[in-house]
């Protein structure tokens, strides 16, 4: 004979556990969108270091005086220091070179978001 008894979950059980979700949902989030802005902000600040010492060495290898602002040939150059050319900034940001020794040499759009090259 078979048992009679609850074949399913009560309404009050779904909500509770709808609840729990929306609760584990409104914390992890948050946390993963700000995950990939700090991965974002990480990798430019890398490229901006990156772009930085290939000026540093791009000027002294041609001998190029400090406060010497680069033209777009002479940035094709420096970015051939970079290994894998070009960097691109994760956020479509543009970078842009300033004067030889100058500081920053290097900087990004995106600046005001916290790419920037620390002091």
């Amino acid at each position: 004979m078979p048992i009679r008894g609850r074949k399913g979950y009560t309404l009050v059980e779904i909500m509770i556990v709808v609840a729990i979700l929306a609760i584990l949902m409104s914390v992890a989030v948050p946390n993963y969108v700000k995950s990939g802005r700090v991965a974002s902000r990480n990798t430019c600040i890398s490229n901006l270091r990156q772009i930085d010492g290939a000026m540093e060495q791009w000027a002294m290898n041609k001998n190029i005086p400090t406060g010497t602002v680069p033209n777009s040939i002479q940035e094709d150059e420096i970015y051939s220091y970079v290994d894998g050319g070009k960097p691109t900034c994760p956020s479509k940001g543009e970078y842009s070179l300033h004067a030889v020794s100058s500081k920053p040499q290097v900087t990004c759009s995106r600046e005001d978001e916290g790419h920037k090259l620390p002091v």
